[in-house]
């Protein structure tokens, strides 16, 4: 049921204020495999980023700087086999689309896990040894410092993503649009399923229009396979 496509995981694991810039010369190296669940992450350097957009949606508005210590960030969403072993190893509860088989169904295991909520994904975190990250994180992660409209740039190309004019009606494996990749290496920021963020849906400081669900809602970005361009902006 397409309706009850929640988000998928990509995992922060914060770094020091030692992190410089570039990160190499303190020893980050731009990609490293994480042991725990086998995924491959990406070095996002320390510094300031516009957040946000004055041309488009209210909660959106208004654009504005925001600076972040440096992190590693999935390179990718998690994807059902990950998920699966997850579950095993815990006893957490299956996905519906894994119950009836108790198995991950064929040819699905490396597209991102779906039907998963906000506390399953703070669960396999914790597994991971990660942590969800903030709507800034993703944000400068899909976006870098330019305020780009999209992961690879402001013109839209509906081949670049996994969005409702694609082929496939159906989320893809991860990683499948190499092309559609954010300024940093990651991929499917935009479409294929929606990512869970740790931060509550708020208006941003000096909004016009205020708003506050702290309390209510956790932020949920990236857009999905079923869903059209203007939900997927970074």
């Amino acid at each position: 049921m397409k309706a009850a496509i929640a988000a998928a995981l990509i995992l922060a694991v914060g770094l020091g204020q030692g992190a410089d810039a570039l990160g190499q010369s303190l020893g980050y190296p731009r990609s490293i495999r994480w042991l725990k669940d086998g995924a491959e992450m990406i070095f996002i350097p320390a510094g300031e980023f516009t957040m946000g957009s004055d041309r488009f949606e209210p909660n959106e508005k208004p654009a504005h700087k925001v600076f972040l210590k440096a992190y590693y960030l999935d390179k990718t969403e998690v994807t059902n086999d990950r998920y699966f072993r997850f579950c095993k190893e815990t006893g957490r509860q299956l996905p519906m689309h894994m119950r009836e088989a108790q198995a991950v169904p064929p040819g699905r295991g490396n597209h991102p896990v779906n039907h998963v909520s906000f506390y399953d994904a703070e669960a396999y975190c914790r597994w991971a040894g990660k942590r969800l990250p903030s709507e800034e994180e993703w944000e400068k992660a899909a976006r870098d410092g330019d305020s780009r409209t999209y992961p690879w740039g402001n013109g839209w190309d509906q081949q670049l993503s996994n969005n409702r004019t694609s082929p496939a009606e159906d989320t893809m494996p991860v990683g499948s649009i190499p092309r559609g990749a954010s300024p940093y290496g990651l991929l499917d920021m935009a479409g294929n399923v929606w990512e869970w963020t740790d931060s509550w849906f708020k208006s941003y400081p000096g909004a016009e229009h205020q708003f506050d669900e702290t309390g209510k809602n956790r932020v949920v970005r990236g857009g999905a396979y079923f869903y059209s361009i203007e939900l997927l902006r970074t």
